[in-house]
């Protein structure tokens, strides 16, 4: 085994790791409503007093993203018939077996 010495120069050095919290809330809400449907938070700091307080959520989707949440509910939809479907056989078997 072999004892290894590293000079303090290759050390990470910690620096300019403040955090704004007000400005870390801020993003993490505009964030979490951007996708929303939800009314955005009125919050009178942080909007000028010509803005309104509602800002209404456009919600455009893609020709490709249309198709992609198609095809997903196409496949939970397939997905939940097969259960039915095994849940009925299973059903159908014990039956005959007890009579």
């Amino acid at each position: 085994m072999q004892t290894m010495y590293y000079k303090t120069s290759n050390f990470i050095r910690h620096t300019g790791n403040v955090v704004d919290l007000n400005e870390f809330r801020r993003r993490q809400a505009a964030a979490a409503q951007r996708d929303s449907l939800a009314r955005q938070p009125e919050v009178e700091a942080y909007l000028p007093e010509e803005e309104p307080g509602f800002q209404p959520v456009v919600l455009t989707l893609s020709p490709e993203e249309r198709r992609r949440t198609r095809r997903e509910r196409r496949a939970w939809c397939l997905d939940a018939y097969a259960s039915l479907a095994v849940v009925l056989m299973t059903l159908v078997f014990a039956l005959r077996v007890m009579l």
